[in-house]
């Protein structure tokens, strides 16, 4: 059950945007409000960034519990690293001097959403190999002496 949490949280998060661009585009009371103000700055980057592991998250749901709990220790300081280097990416040129970077938020959520999946599925068939053709495991066993 534990392993649908991820793909259901990429769902609501897909779904929030198509939610605030139809909101903001088609109801007034809408615009203006903090659905509009959040449009740019946190909805659209986290809709690239879940677009991007929304493969991996259907995945993780047919893993083994061992391989999920092994990509969860991987996500738990992964994720917060993405995010902190998505916040700090300017999210547009303020049209104030030179542009020195084409590199925005969106494209950072894009590039971080990429290597996240990409670590995450090297990390989720190297432990199915392991798992299953090596015969490890993460889990010690028991030695009879």
């Amino acid at each position: 059950m534990m392993q649908y949490v991820p793909a259901v949280l990429v769902l609501l998060v897909i779904g929030f945007r198509y939610f605030s661009l139809w909101c903001i585009n088609s109801v007034s009371s809408c615009y203006g409000t903090w659905i509009h103000q959040i449009a740019l700055d946190i909805t659209k980057p986290l809709y690239y960034f879940a677009l991007y592991i929304l493969p991996i998250t259907i995945i993780l749901i047919f893993v083994p519990r061992e391989i999920f709990k092994s990509w969860l220790r991987f996500a738990v300081w992964a994720l917060p690293l993405a995010f902190l280097y998505i916040a700090t990416t300017p999210v547009s040129w303020s049209g104030i001097g030179l542009n020195f970077s084409s590199f925005y938020r969106d494209d950072a959520a894009r590039l971080m959403g990429g290597v996240f999946t990409v670590i995450s599925a090297i990390l989720v068939i190297y432990k199915f190999i392991a798992a299953r053709f090596l015969g490890r495991s993460d889990s010690p066993k028991a030695v009879n002496v």
